[in-house]
């Protein structure tokens, strides 16, 4: 008597992969952020990826920043290992003032005031473009440059916009 046994590979453990990246609003206002991406479905040009990021910024004389964000995404890659990204998410930012906060009292007097923190949402949209080394090569690793643009919510009563370059790596597990 012989048993014949199906079994689908269920090992996602090479569906993750971790981020490394400058995020920053250009030169001015460096930042960095660690993250992973987490395959969903793909095939030999495109895939469908959820990615978590948690990240912060430094704007000189304003505001430093600490961001924890979450982005669906679709990667197309081309046959020369070329790949184009469009991700869009939401995230939550928590901000303070970098720098000297100053408060008057009831008698008009000004002293050095506390540093308040402020808490925003961050709907958020990116656009990168890179090399992806296992389409052709066994190599584990993705190079990214792009675009991110997003929200500050809370900002003086208004969505305040923002542009930020991104440049990464990603490795794959």
């Amino acid at each position: 008597m012989s048993v014949v046994t199906y079994a689908q590979e269920n090992d996602i453990s090479d569906r993750w992969a971790v981020k490394l990246q400058y995020v920053g609003e250009f030169v001015l206002h460096p930042g960095f952020s660690v993250g992973t991406d987490f395959t969903i479905r793909s095939n030999h040009w495109f895939n469908l990826h959820w990615d978590t990021e948690l990240g912060g910024s430094v704007h000189e004389d304003n505001n430093n920043s600490l961001f924890l964000q979450s982005t669906i995404g679709t990667r197309f890659t081309a046959s020369f290992a070329f790949f184009a990204d469009i991700q869009a998410g939401i995230g939550y930012m928590l901000s303070m003032p970098n720098g000297d906060v100053y408060k008057m009292d009831d008698t008009g007097s000004v002293s050095t005031g506390s540093r308040p923190l402020s808490s925003h949402l961050k709907p958020t949209f990116s656009l990168l473009f890179g090399w992806d080394g296992k389409q052709n090569r066994e190599i584990p690793l993705k190079v990214f440059t792009g675009f991110e643009a997003y929200l500050q919510s809370n900002y003086n009563h208004i969505m305040l916009p923002h542009t930020a370059f991104r440049l990464g790596i990603s490795y794959q597990l």
